[in-house]
Protein backbone atom coordinates (compact mmCIF):
# COMPACT_ATOMS: atom_id res chain seq x y z
CA UNK A 1 0.00 0.00 0.00
CA UNK A 2 2.67 2.55 1.06
CA UNK A 3 4.17 2.00 -2.86
CA UNK A 4 0.89 2.81 -4.12
CA UNK A 5 -0.23 5.99 -2.23
CA UNK A 6 3.51 7.43 -3.19
CA UNK A 7 2.33 6.74 -6.86
CA UNK A 8 -0.58 8.04 -6.31
CA UNK A 9 0.90 11.18 -4.37
CA UNK A 10 3.01 12.14 -7.85
CA UNK A 11 -0.31 12.17 -9.87
CA UNK A 12 -1.50 14.21 -7.66
CA UNK A 13 1.27 16.61 -7.21
CA UNK A 14 1.57 16.27 -11.63
CA UNK A 15 -2.00 16.95 -11.74
CA UNK A 16 -1.05 20.51 -9.11
CA UNK A 17 1.88 21.29 -11.46
CA UNK A 18 -0.59 20.91 -14.76
CA UNK A 19 -2.67 23.13 -12.75
CA UNK A 20 -0.35 25.90 -12.28
CA UNK A 21 0.81 25.63 -15.88
CA UNK A 22 -2.91 26.20 -16.49
CA UNK A 23 -3.22 29.29 -14.97
CA UNK A 24 -0.80 31.31 -17.09
CA UNK A 25 -1.14 29.39 -20.23
CA UNK A 26 -4.36 28.15 -21.16
CA UNK A 27 -6.76 29.19 -18.43
CA UNK A 28 -8.53 32.63 -20.52
CA UNK A 29 -8.52 31.02 -23.51
CA UNK A 30 -10.02 27.95 -23.02
CA UNK A 31 -12.89 30.37 -20.71
CA UNK A 32 -13.04 31.90 -23.57
CA UNK A 33 -13.75 29.17 -25.71
CA UNK A 34 -16.41 28.02 -23.47
CA UNK A 35 -17.72 31.48 -23.21
CA UNK A 36 -18.44 31.57 -27.29
CA UNK A 37 -20.34 28.09 -26.78
CA UNK A 38 -22.03 28.78 -23.81
CA UNK A 39 -25.18 27.02 -25.43
CA UNK A 40 -23.03 24.00 -24.22
CA UNK A 41 -23.62 24.68 -20.31
CA UNK A 42 -27.70 23.57 -19.74
CA UNK A 43 -26.28 20.20 -20.80
CA UNK A 44 -22.98 20.37 -18.42
CA UNK A 45 -25.11 21.50 -15.45
CA UNK A 46 -27.19 18.33 -15.34
CA UNK A 47 -23.74 16.40 -15.51
CA UNK A 48 -22.29 18.77 -12.78
CA UNK A 49 -24.94 17.52 -10.33
CA UNK A 50 -23.82 14.96 -10.33
CA UNK A 51 -20.79 16.34 -8.48
CA UNK A 52 -22.43 17.79 -5.70
CA UNK A 53 -20.92 16.50 -2.20
CA UNK A 54 -24.18 17.05 -0.36
CA UNK A 55 -26.01 13.88 -2.07
CA UNK A 56 -22.95 11.65 -1.78
CA UNK A 57 -22.65 12.89 1.86
CA UNK A 58 -26.26 11.08 2.56
CA UNK A 59 -26.13 8.03 -0.07
CA UNK A 60 -22.72 7.35 2.01
CA UNK A 61 -24.22 7.63 5.68
CA UNK A 62 -27.20 6.44 5.27
CA UNK A 63 -25.55 3.59 3.54
CA UNK A 64 -23.21 3.14 6.53
CA UNK A 65 -25.87 3.03 9.10
CA UNK A 66 -27.88 0.50 7.12
CA UNK A 67 -25.01 -1.35 6.31
CA UNK A 68 -23.54 -1.68 10.06
CA UNK A 69 -26.61 -2.80 11.50
CA UNK A 70 -27.38 -5.36 8.56
CA UNK A 71 -23.47 -6.19 9.86
CA UNK A 72 -22.07 -5.89 6.71
CA UNK A 73 -19.38 -4.42 8.41
CA UNK A 74 -16.47 -4.45 5.44
CA UNK A 75 -18.69 -2.46 2.97
CA UNK A 76 -20.17 -0.38 6.05
CA UNK A 77 -15.78 0.84 6.51
CA UNK A 78 -16.21 1.73 2.87
CA UNK A 79 -18.61 4.07 3.40
CA UNK A 80 -16.83 5.30 6.45
CA UNK A 81 -14.07 6.29 4.48
CA UNK A 82 -15.72 7.78 1.79
CA UNK A 83 -17.49 9.87 4.12
CA UNK A 84 -14.22 10.63 6.14
CA UNK A 85 -12.38 11.49 1.77
CA UNK A 86 -14.83 13.83 0.99
CA UNK A 87 -15.49 15.48 4.64
CA UNK A 88 -11.25 15.89 4.09
CA UNK A 89 -11.12 17.14 0.61
CA UNK A 90 -14.03 19.88 0.65
CA UNK A 91 -12.11 21.14 3.90
CA UNK A 92 -9.20 21.76 2.94
CA UNK A 93 -11.10 22.92 -0.83
CA UNK A 94 -12.96 25.34 1.24
CA UNK A 95 -9.99 26.78 3.44
CA UNK A 96 -8.37 27.18 -0.03
CA UNK A 97 -10.99 29.03 -1.92
CA UNK A 98 -11.14 31.53 0.82
CA UNK A 99 -7.64 32.19 1.11
CA UNK A 100 -6.29 32.55 -2.41
CA UNK A 101 -10.17 34.20 -3.29
CA UNK A 102 -10.03 33.89 -6.87
CA UNK A 103 -12.74 35.21 -9.13
CA UNK A 104 -14.65 32.61 -11.10
CA UNK A 105 -14.59 33.33 -14.52
CA UNK A 106 -18.17 34.14 -14.95
CA UNK A 107 -17.49 37.57 -13.59
CA UNK A 108 -15.12 38.60 -16.77
CA UNK A 109 -17.69 37.25 -19.49
CA UNK A 110 -20.90 38.62 -18.61
CA UNK A 111 -20.07 41.42 -20.81
CA UNK A 112 -18.23 38.83 -23.08
CA UNK A 113 -14.94 40.75 -22.42
CA UNK A 114 -11.80 39.36 -20.17
CA UNK A 115 -9.32 41.19 -17.78
CA UNK A 116 -7.05 38.55 -17.78
CA UNK A 117 -4.65 40.13 -14.78
CA UNK A 118 -7.45 40.16 -12.41
CA UNK A 119 -9.23 36.87 -13.80
CA UNK A 120 -5.35 35.41 -12.43
CA UNK A 121 -5.61 37.20 -9.12
CA UNK A 122 -5.85 35.77 -5.59
CA UNK A 123 -6.53 38.61 -3.58
CA UNK A 124 -6.73 35.86 -0.38
CA UNK A 125 -9.40 35.88 2.29
CA UNK A 126 -12.78 36.63 0.86
CA UNK A 127 -15.79 34.66 1.78
CA UNK A 128 -18.05 34.67 -1.60
CA UNK A 129 -19.18 32.76 -3.92
CA UNK A 130 -17.75 34.49 -6.98
CA UNK A 131 -14.40 35.11 -5.31
CA UNK A 132 -14.15 31.49 -4.29
CA UNK A 133 -13.35 29.42 -7.26
CA UNK A 134 -9.78 27.99 -6.65
CA UNK A 135 -10.09 24.47 -6.71
CA UNK A 136 -13.63 23.08 -7.78
CA UNK A 137 -15.31 21.71 -5.09
CA UNK A 138 -17.18 19.60 -7.92
CA UNK A 139 -13.43 18.20 -9.17
CA UNK A 140 -12.61 17.55 -5.77
CA UNK A 141 -15.66 15.41 -5.29
CA UNK A 142 -15.68 14.04 -8.24
CA UNK A 143 -12.15 12.68 -8.14
CA UNK A 144 -12.43 11.91 -4.64
CA UNK A 145 -15.03 9.28 -5.16
CA UNK A 146 -12.87 7.98 -8.77
CA UNK A 147 -10.28 7.21 -6.12
CA UNK A 148 -12.82 5.70 -3.54
CA UNK A 149 -13.70 3.36 -6.70
CA UNK A 150 -10.21 2.60 -8.22
CA UNK A 151 -9.11 1.39 -4.10
CA UNK A 152 -11.83 -0.74 -4.45
CA UNK A 153 -12.48 -2.20 -8.02
CA UNK A 154 -8.86 -1.12 -9.08
CA UNK A 155 -9.29 -2.89 -12.47
CA UNK A 156 -12.10 -0.35 -13.42
CA UNK A 157 -9.92 2.58 -12.26
CA UNK A 158 -9.94 4.19 -16.05
CA UNK A 159 -13.89 4.08 -16.07
CA UNK A 160 -13.44 5.67 -12.81
CA UNK A 161 -10.83 8.36 -13.90
CA UNK A 162 -12.70 8.77 -16.81
CA UNK A 163 -16.08 9.84 -15.36
CA UNK A 164 -14.43 11.66 -12.70
CA UNK A 165 -12.52 13.82 -15.59
CA UNK A 166 -16.12 14.20 -17.23
CA UNK A 167 -17.81 15.30 -13.91
CA UNK A 168 -15.07 17.62 -12.92
CA UNK A 169 -14.87 19.27 -16.78
CA UNK A 170 -18.38 20.07 -16.83
CA UNK A 171 -17.79 23.01 -14.55
CA UNK A 172 -15.48 23.98 -17.39
CA UNK A 173 -17.94 23.73 -19.22
CA UNK A 174 -20.38 26.11 -17.65
CA UNK A 175 -17.40 29.03 -17.35
CA UNK A 176 -18.06 28.14 -13.39
CA UNK A 177 -14.16 27.30 -12.50
CA UNK A 178 -11.14 27.76 -14.77
CA UNK A 179 -9.57 24.57 -15.91
CA UNK A 180 -6.79 25.46 -13.50
CA UNK A 181 -9.44 25.19 -10.81
CA UNK A 182 -10.68 21.81 -12.26
CA UNK A 183 -6.68 20.23 -12.20
CA UNK A 184 -6.03 21.47 -8.54
CA UNK A 185 -9.54 20.41 -7.30
CA UNK A 186 -8.68 16.84 -9.29
CA UNK A 187 -5.32 16.41 -7.70
CA UNK A 188 -6.52 17.00 -4.08
CA UNK A 189 -10.10 14.86 -4.45
CA UNK A 190 -7.46 12.14 -5.98
CA UNK A 191 -4.89 12.10 -3.34
CA UNK A 192 -7.01 12.17 0.10
CA UNK A 193 -8.65 8.27 -0.36
CA UNK A 194 -4.97 7.16 -0.79
CA UNK A 195 -3.64 9.14 2.26
CA UNK A 196 -6.82 8.16 4.67
CA UNK A 197 -6.45 4.52 3.22
CA UNK A 198 -2.61 4.28 4.12
CA UNK A 199 -3.26 6.59 7.80
CA UNK A 200 -6.19 3.79 8.16
CA UNK A 201 -4.05 0.29 6.90
CA UNK A 202 -0.64 2.02 9.37
CA UNK A 203 -3.03 2.75 12.50
CA UNK A 204 -5.56 -0.09 13.19
CA UNK A 205 -4.87 -2.73 10.20
CA UNK A 206 -7.10 -5.20 11.26
CA UNK A 207 -10.11 -3.15 11.05
CA UNK A 208 -9.23 -1.41 7.32
CA UNK A 209 -11.64 -1.83 4.48
CA UNK A 210 -10.79 -4.59 2.23
CA UNK A 211 -9.41 -4.73 -1.20
CA UNK A 212 -10.02 -7.21 -4.09
CA UNK A 213 -6.60 -7.04 -5.47
CA UNK A 214 -4.91 -9.10 -2.44
CA UNK A 215 -2.79 -6.42 -0.42
CA UNK A 216 -4.97 -4.94 2.09
CA UNK A 217 -6.18 -6.22 6.08
CA UNK A 218 -8.19 -8.70 7.11
CA UNK A 219 -11.77 -8.06 7.75
CA UNK A 220 -12.46 -6.96 11.40
CA UNK A 221 -15.03 -10.06 11.66
CA UNK A 222 -11.88 -12.74 10.70
CA UNK A 223 -10.45 -14.78 13.25
CA UNK A 224 -7.39 -15.47 11.64
CA UNK A 225 -4.54 -13.17 10.11
CA UNK A 226 -4.20 -14.01 6.00
CA UNK A 227 -0.64 -14.49 4.60
CA UNK A 228 0.01 -10.97 2.71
Amino acid sequence: MAAAWRKHLWIGLGLAVLSMLSIRSVDESVARFMHAHRDWAAGAAWVAESGDSLYWFTAFGIGFVVLHLRRAHDAARWCFLAIASLAASGIVSGILKATLARWRPRAFVADGSFDGDAGFAFPAFIIEHVRNSYPSGHATTAFTLAALATLKWPRMAALWVVLGAVVAGSRVVQNSHWLGDMLAGSALGWITPWMLMAFWKSRWPASAPIQRNGTTAYSMTSTTRPLL
